[in-house]
């Protein structure tokens, strides 16, 4: 009996190990890194590809784990929020316009796009943060403590802070490797939220979609810290494959800002998410 228990253990034990053995493989790419510094300023980006054999790419391991406020990249939390509590009716509510812009070094910040008639998914398209500070404040403070708990997003904490503001001042703050684990939920549906809210936001959240791929993403730009950090998270279906990423760099210079999307796009195209020789 003993000796039969302690085999089913060994048998357990080896299972496991080849288990985690066949997980996903992590890999440091300092040779990207290239990329950032062309350009003068630092980054990083997290790629992880699910479909096959899982793999994660790093560009920078050490700023991938350090937390930024989430900015703009909030309205995707925020967007299912609305949509599950029943703040917005889905992707075709309205807000009709004027709408305000909003100021920044005393200046609009925002395309003008934001100044008229809206939906949720023209406000999030163009970043049109009275929108969503309007659904913030229709929601309220107790329902984001206890749904950011419940979402496992970033560092959970509105604490102080205006309930219309805490992703753009913070301290609500999260890091590239959370802001893909978080995707990455969400592009299975793996969220506590209604189905109904991640139909919505992951149709709003397409920037790009052919016969082979989709591209969804969201861009944000962080203006209340020195240096300024701009955002772009998102992820790549492509046949039977997945690539969620996260990547954000320091904005010294405006063409940094500009530069979000060129870096992620040319890293991706690396990593065999975008273009090469990749089939449907």
């Amino acid at each position: 009996m003993q000796r039969s228990l302690c085999f089913v253990i060994v048998l357990a034990l080896t299972l496991l190990i080849r288990t985690a053995g066949a997980g996903a493989d992590t890999v440091e790419r300092p040779d990207l890194e290239h990329h950032f510094s062309d350009i003068g300023t630092t980054g990083t980006m997290v790629v992880e590809r699910s479909g096959g054999r899982p793999r994660t790419w790093i560009v920078d391991p050490e700023r991938s784990a350090r937390r930024f406020i989430p900015s703009s990249t909030f309205k995707i939390p925020n967007a299912l929020l609305a949509i599950d509590r029943g703040v917005a009716s889905g992707a075709d509510q309205p807000y009709p316009g004027p709408n305000p812009n909003f100021l920044v070094d005393g200046a609009p910040f925002l395309p003008a796009t934001c100044e008229g008639d809206l939906t949720l998914a023209t406000a999030l398209a163009n970043s049109c943060i009275p929108i969503f500070q309007q659904i913030a404040r229709e929601i309220g403070a107790p329902v984001y403590a206890r749904e950011l708990e419940r979402l496992h997003y970033g560092n959970r904490d509105i604490a102080g802070a205006a309930v219309d503001r805490f992703w753009l001042d913070g301290p609500l703050a999260i890091s590239a490797r959370e802001q893909v684990e978080f995707l990455r939920r969400l592009e299975r549906g793996a969220l506590p939220v209604s189905r109904r809210a991640v139909q919505d936001v992951r149709e709003m959240l397409v920037l790009e979609r052919d016969r082979c791929t989709v591209l969804r993403g969201k861009t944000g730009y962080v203006f209340t810290t020195t240096p300024r950090v701009g955002w772009w998270v998102g992820w790549v279906e492509r046949g039977a494959r997945t690539w969620t990423f996260a990547l954000n760099l320091d904005i010294a210079r405006p063409e940094h800002a500009a530069a979000r999307m060129t870096i992620g796009r040319a890293i991706l195209s690396e990593l065999g998410a975008l273009g090469g020789q990749a089939t449907c």
